[in-house]
């Protein structure tokens, strides 16, 4: 994986994939962001050329000036939005490693709808029977460079987030100065507010009129926050250290609610609860030891409260 000078390079497993004395970076707010030309549109989706809108910023590597969009309707209730650079030099995670869908349903009949702007290139994905807006990249300049990715969506104020796991957070994700570190690490006991053995960076949001989720498809090492800007708006922002991948819609119907629980273990996923369950068994069995320990220095018949259903 490729570091550069401001990443945390000690300590990075239990830290932040960007240095958190600023999450705000104003080095970032002079990068240009893109326009998109050469605007095609199918039956089941659009393509679209995306080039540097003025002069490179580059903070975290060199920005790619040239960019290719692709937009596909893949089912009647999902949207794929893919964002990659021209020259086909950044790690994209292979189709063997991570099947694609291959089915594609007409835009017209889709529940979410894909809207852009040309320049600075910016788009949004709504719902298309009542327009509300589910995720808005204007919030700030999309920024993709040889050694970083950073993609703002904007947010409803104190909005009901879930995901972004593995971690030990609360179920609900706090939404006030927020970071979750997508770095995978063997963190015994798990302590609270840590970053765990998986990381599937999907996020499920529960508005007033149903429910969507968003998956980026990106194996780097990511730093994802969520907070106000000076303005009080609120957003989701990622950050990542190499660019590139899909970004999955899902619009979410009633009859989800069962598919999304099967086989959702209630303590997480089925590796961090045999993880919990192991180091119970060791801690009961230390207890054990200690006790027949204490009982045999105080001169005890072990054997004897064994005879008695005593478990030690």
């Amino acid at each position: 994986m490729r570091l550069w000078g401001s990443l945390l390079l000690a300590g990075l497993a239990s830290g932040a994939v960007l240095s958190r004395s600023d999450t705000s970076n104003n080095a970032l707010a002079a990068c240009p962001g893109y326009k998109a030309s050469n605007v095609k549109t199918s039956n089941n989706g659009l393509t679209a050329q995306l080039s540097l809108a003025g002069k490179a910023c580059n903070v975290y590597g060199n920005d790619l000036k040239d960019l290719i969009l692709e937009v596909t309707y893949e089912n009647d209730n999902r949207l794929h939005v893919k964002i990659q650079d021209a020259g086909n030099q950044v790690y994209q995670v292979p189709a063997s490693v991570f099947p694609r869908p291959s089915d594609k349903s007409a835009a017209s009949s889709n529940k979410l709808k894909f809207s852009y702007k040309a320049n600075p290139f910016s788009f949004t994905v709504a719902r298309r029977d009542t327009g509300e807006v589910l995720f808005d990249t204007s919030a700030a300049s999309l920024v993709f460079e040889t050694q970083y990715l950073r993609l703002r969506t904007a947010l409803p104020n104190d909005p009901y987030l879930y995901g972004l796991g593995e971690h030990s957070d609360p179920f609900r994700l706090n939404t006030t100065n927020y970071i979750r570190t997508l770095w995978n690490q063997d963190a015994y006991t798990i302590p609270n507010g840590a970053n765990l053995y998986g990381d599937h960076p999907f996020y499920l949001e529960q508005r007033a009129h149903g429910a969507h989720g968003v998956f980026l498809l990106n194996s780097d090492g990511m730093d994802i926050m969520i907070n106000q800007d000076a303005a009080g708006k609120q957003y989701l922002e990622y950050n990542s250290l190499g660019g590139g991948g899909g970004i999955g819609f899902v619009n979410f119907t009633p009859n989800d609610g069962s598919v999304l629980m099967t086989g959702v273990a209630p303590s997480g996923s089925s590796k961090t609860k045999a993880r919990r369950e192991k180091e119970a068994q060791d801690r009961r069995r230390r207890l054990s030891e200690a006790a027949m320990k204490a009982v045999a220095a105080a001169g005890g018949d072990i054997e004897k409260l064994r005879q008695q259903g005593f478990d030690l």
